[in-house]
């Protein structure tokens, strides 16, 4: 049985430990013997009375990310009782935070001892080990590997292969069959949805690409299937034996005063609750980028409902006027499930002219979908997030029209984003170029509202704070989302191919001015807890 320490003994430890030291505490330069880390030491004691009570108040979080906050800030610091409290959250009731933690350890180069590793038992926290090249007993290996190694669920079966592939013994005989049988089941029984949300994952265990289609992991499984590539997707480069074996990361790189704002900002965001809609061009041009936010819907969703109270997801797909259809719309829905389904059921075609339906699309999420009221003026107000992804603009003439909506909708407390695909110059334009608006509108045809169980509420609209202003950028877009988000009190970004669309969304939606370091926390998150 697990046992974590009580809250209550973890916070007197760290009271202990984070109490300001009399006298600056030197660093020993002594670099004869070993190699230097790749930064200086420093030790716990050194933090002040503001970072040692913000890190406490991480550690002591009923939120799972908070806690696995604390775990990074604390790969700041080389010293033995940092490293106490290291193993102390891998010993945590989540396991994501004590996969967290063991990652951290791994980076520092901490050896843990033992009888912590071989007590481990979930799958999830048992591949991290592995991945971070902590020695584990077969034992408790085959004991993680049961139940999941001979499942037809294609997601357990890719769980049991990466805890194989970790063990980067592929040359063992018995091993391999191991291998090639679960890469087998997995390949040939994952369905369209699976295989988006599953390709990363093989892409990071064999020599396949990412592809993100289920049919295209057959093929590439139909030719290679004698040699894979097997790989054991390490954290670290090598075995912890007692030496830092990574830079801190982002977290724990802040300076002391910027980290404690950061903690005071996640504490506010963990009490509020949060809508999403999510409007997404599915014509032909967008197949990429609507794979993508297939793929990785359910890791956006899992994440923005940890880091805040909760959160509902709302989508909207739009082609043109032209095409089979122009809209499919689906109303928030907290569960992650449903999401998923609703998001799947969407295909990229179409299209082939410039503009696309982006007004109707903006139209059925700010009018029509069931957005939450805003809370009593004593608690925390919800967090509404509108973002637009595409690579191309309105029709002509609707530009001001999206540009009024996104306006009136940023009076009611919903802030409109945008995440324009593709990075190119054809995708920006000088001010002076020809804009589309010179055309007088064409007004289209009213949408019909998207189906939804939940009953329509009024709409609420108190008095609000000015929305604050955002740079205009030096050359217009030519989607036009820049403008549409400034109008929405929000911004529009250009989408780079190495980015991950999940990622910017949630940088964009919830990280503020901490971008950088959510950056950095979902990218840990998405290595960690998938």
């Amino acid at each position: 049985m697990r046992v974590r320490a009580p809250a209550f003994l973890l916070a007197a430890l760290l009271a202990a430990l984070l109490a300001p030291s009399p006298r600056a505490l030197a660093i020993a330069q002594d670099t004869a013997a070993d190699p230097a880390p790749p930064t200086p030491l420093l030790p716990l004691s050194a933090a002040g009375p503001d970072e040692a009570a913000a890190l406490n108040g991480l550690s002591q979080s009923r939120m799972w990310p908070l806690r696995a906050l604390a775990t990074m800030r604390l790969e700041r610091h080389d010293c033995e009782p940092s490293a106490t409290l290291l193993l102390a959250f891998t010993g945590d009731p989540n396991w994501r935070v004590r996969a967290y933690a063991f990652a951290c350890l791994a980076r520092r180069g901490v050896v843990v001892p033992p009888e912590r590793l071989a007590a481990e038992r979930d799958p999830r926290v048992v591949r991290t080990i592995l991945r971070c090249r902590y020695p584990m007993p077969d034992a408790a290996v085959e004991t993680a590997l049961r139940g999941i190694e001979k499942s037809s669920k294609p997601a357990e079966a890719m769980l049991a292969l990466e805890i194989l592939a970790a063990l980067d013994r592929a040359g063992d005989k018995a091993i391999r069959e191991r291998l090639d049988e679960l890469l087998t089941r997995v390949v040939l029984r994952m369905d369209r949805a699976e295989g988006g949300t599953l390709s990363a994952r093989l892409a990071a265990v064999t020599a396949g690409g990412d592809s993100g289609r289920d049919y295209r992991w057959r093929e590439w499984f139909r030719k290679n299937k004698r040699e894979p590539g097997y790989r054991p997707a390490a954290l670290v480069g090598a075995p912890p034996a007692g030496v830092r074996l990574d830079g801190p990361n982002r977290i724990a790189s802040l300076d002391p005063a910027r980290f404690v704002a950061f903690h005071q900002y996640l504490s506010t965001i963990g009490e509020r609750p949060m809508d999403l809609a999510i409007l997404i061009d599915c014509t032909a041009s967008m197949s990429g980028e609507l794979a993508e936010a297939q793929a990785t819907i359910d890791q956006l969703a899992d994440f923005l409902g940890s880091i805040t109270s909760g959160v509902r997801v709302g989508i909207v797909g739009y082609r043109d006027r032209t095409d089979e259809w122009e809209t499919k719309a689906w109303d928030f829905t907290a569960s992650a499930d449903e999401a998923r389904t609703r998001l799947w059921s969407l295909s990229a075609m179409g299209g082939g002219d410039a503009p696309e339906s982006v007004h109707a699309a903006l139209k059925l999420a700010l009018t029509k979908f069931n957005w939450l009221p805003d809370a009593p003026r004593h608690l925390p107000q919800p967090i509404r997030a509108c973002v637009l992804v595409g690579d191309a603009p309105p029709h002509a003439g609707e530009t001001k029209l999206c540009m009024d909506l996104a306006r009136r909708a940023a009076a009611r407390g919903v802030r409109c984003y945008g995440i324009i695909a593709r990075e190119s110059e054809e995708n920006l334009k000088s001010e002076d170029a020809d804009r589309a608006d010179d055309v007088p509108p064409q007004q289209p045809d009213a949408p019909e509202p998207p189906p939804t169980d939940e009953p329509a509420r009024p709409t609420v609209e108190p008095p609000r704070a000015p929305i604050p202003e955002v740079a205009k950028p030096s050359r217009q877009s030519y989607t036009r989302f820049p403008e549409i988000a400034e109008a929405g009190g929000g911004r529009a970004e250009i989408l780079r191919d190495k980015d991950s669309l999940a990622a910017q969304i949630a940088e964009l939606t919830i990280a503020d001015k901490y971008r950088d370091e959510f950056a950095d926390f979902f990218a840990a998150f998405r290595k960690l807890c998938r």
